[in-house]
């Protein structure tokens, strides 16, 4: 996992971007960053499914549909299980309608075209963080 942005010792919020692709991840990173968000990086799922069992929870997710092994519908699936209201924005090549309905479909999951360039995603973040800028409470999710 690559951390980035320092908080200055003040909470920050921090997304979770899982991206195989480094250059992708690289740019999200940085978009967030840009944003005045923290990211965490992970460029496959083993590591991302450790955090999700050990780590503070995120503010948002941000996923691609596809990633190695085509293990995105798990991620998907098993980060609603551990975080039920998280926002999850799928940042990805393929267009929405190859995702299942059960994605496309959730109130708190968006899906951005990576092709329609960095505003989309910003849009996507500015969603995401709506109403998270406060500090999170001490109470975790199951």
């Amino acid at each position: 996992m690559t951390q980035s942005a320092s908080d200055g010792g003040g909470w920050q919020p921090r997304v979770w971007i899982v991206e195989d692709e480094p250059a992708a991840a690289s740019l999200a990173a940085d978009l967030c960053e840009g944003c005045g968000v923290a990211a965490s990086v992970f460029g496959g799922p083993l590591p991302y499914l450790a955090a999700l069992r050990s780590d503070a929870a995120p503010v948002a997710v941000v996923l691609d549909w596809r990633l190695e092994r085509q293990l995105s519908a798990a991620l998907y699936m098993t980060t609603r299980h551990h975080y039920p209201l998280l926002p999850v924005i799928y940042w990805t090549g393929s267009p929405a309608t190859a995702l299942p309905a059960m994605i496309r479909e959730d109130a708190r999951t968006t899906v951005v075209d990576k092709a329609g360039g960095t505003r989309l995603f910003e849009g996507a973040l500015a969603w995401a963080l709506a109403g998270t800028s406060a500090e999170p409470s001490a109470e975790q999710p199951a």
